[in-house]
């Protein structure tokens, strides 16, 4: 029996159907060119949108973006603080290459995309992940996501994740307190809650 084909699959095989569209963030207009295969390919979905507003990054530092769809979160911050340095990473290879073509078309030069299955790939630590996290996947990979990214971030670090809360939401923040010791609910719209926990 063939496997179903997920946007949280490695390699993509269905047929690619590419899309443009605009947001503006930080005073600019960036536009993003989407791919059939990964997360929310027709239009900037209310979780990521929700993350894009209450996300709290540092002045400067190291932000992981995991992930990275379309590279949509990352690219954001990265344009609005070029004191920033943003690696954007996705186990799906065609997400990659997305994101590393919607940081060149909107020249931001303080990022850049990797393919890695979580932190497969990832050796070093940041001061903020930022995650729209495929709850879709099962809790074994979301839960995954927490407990690793807690090993990849520096003292004071945070890590921010959004979710719908009747849709998972309620699990992830629980997992995020007992993993940090801590959960805070930075921000709401659209039913999506954006939670945040700091590494002591």
């Amino acid at each position: 029996m063939e496997m179903t084909e997920h946007y949280y699959s490695k390699k993509q095989t269905s047929r690619l159907i590419k899309r443009e569209w605009a947001l503006e963030a930080s005073g600019k207009r960036l536009v993003f060119e989407t791919a059939s295969g990964t997360f929310s390919p027709k239009k900037l979905d209310n979780g990521t949108a929700a993350l894009l507003k209450y996300m709290q990054l540092p002045k400067s530092g190291k932000v992981l973006d995991l992930g990275c769809g379309n590279g949509i979160i990352g690219i954001v911050a990265a344009s609005g603080n070029p004191r920033l340095e943003v690696l954007l990473s996705d186990i799906n290879r065609r997400a990659v290459g997305e994101a590393k073509a919607n940081i060149k078309r909107n020249k931001v030069p303080n990022a850049k995309a990797i393919q890695s299955s979580l932190f497969e790939k990832i050796p070093k630590k940041f001061d903020c992940i930022l995650s729209n996290p495929p709850i879709s996947a099962g809790r074994k990979t979301v839960f995954a996501m927490v407990a690793e990214s807690h090993k990849h971030l520096l003292p004071g670090g945070s890590l921010q994740m959004v979710a719908r809360k009747s849709k998972g939401g309620k699990a992830l923040s629980e997992e995020m307190a007992r993993v940090f010791g801590n959960v805070e609910d930075i921000g709401r719209q659209s039913g999506f809650h954006v939670y945040k926990s700091v590494r002591e």
